[in-house]
């Protein structure tokens, strides 16, 4: 068994009261791989992606606020003076 598993069986495991809920969704997950978390880091690691993904989009880019002017673009003729 893994260390940090061991660990987390010791202390309970569980996010049953609040004061952990807490300590859970401020707790640092990026050290942890996905077969080693608990229940409860694993759905508020899918929390934190589903509100990353409601601000920036699925490609991690925010949405513009302004839209970009639209540029008229003349056809260019040679010889024409413009």
């Amino acid at each position: 068994m893994l260390p940090n598993m061991a660990r987390r069986q010791k202390e309970g495991g569980g996010v049953a009261d609040a004061a952990s809920a807490d300590g859970l969704r401020q707790a640092d997950l990026s050290h942890l791989h996905l077969q080693d978390m608990t229940a409860g880091e694993r759905a508020e690691l899918r929390r934190r992606y589903d509100d990353f993904v409601r601000h920036f989009g699925r490609d991690g880019v925010a949405p513009s606020r302004y839209p970009e002017p639209k540029r008229h673009i003349r056809k260019w003729t040679p010889g024409a003076k413009s």
